[in-house]
């Protein structure tokens, strides 16, 4: 059953996937009670959802769609390494904002360096939570690294 419902005409949806900024995406989200443990901290697992839905944002921002990777290039993208350093915990009903950049570009992985900040609405400010540094490759699906020059070709990715 449709609905009509009675909204602004500009697209309410045009920023889910965040932007970018000065070679920077930013990409922000609220902690939800399905985000934290018993305490209402965020269990420190979900930083490497948080990383991995700006990382994909970030693709989709640019204009790069994984599933048609796969489908006409059969390149698919994952990830090789992760380090991640927790400075300070986020709790419920934070709102964060992660930003990711480009670290350095090889021809068959990228690696991107993300910070999740906590916006402090009081002070109009942000506070640096965790750093998480990711090494990302191309693989087909037989497992075999390949190239990425499609990716690498866009101006994000150009040091």
């Amino acid at each position: 059953m449709q609905s009509n419902l009675d909204l602004p005409s500009s697209n309410i949806f045009d920023n889910l996937d965040g932007f970018i900024l000065n070679k920077k995406h930013y990409y922000g989200l609220r902690v939800f009670y399905e985000d934290t443990d018993a305490g209402n901290i965020v269990y420190h697992a979900n930083y490497l959802k948080f990383f991995e839905r700006a990382r994909s944002s970030l693709l989709k921002v640019i204009n790069i769609n994984q599933f048609e990777l796969k489908k006409n290039k059969d390149v698919i993208l994952v990830a090789r390494k992760a380090q991640i350093d927790w400075h300070k915990s986020a709790q419920l009903n934070d709102t964060l904002l992660i930003e990711s950049r480009l670290k350095y570009a090889k021809n068959s992985s990228i690696t991107v360096e993300q910070k999740v900040y906590r916006y402090l609405d009081c002070k109009k400010s942000y506070e640096f939570l965790v750093l998480g540094v990711f090494q990302i490759v191309a693989i087909d699906s037989d497992f075999k690294v390949r190239r990425i020059k499609l990716i690498l070709n866009n101006s994000f990715f150009k040091e």
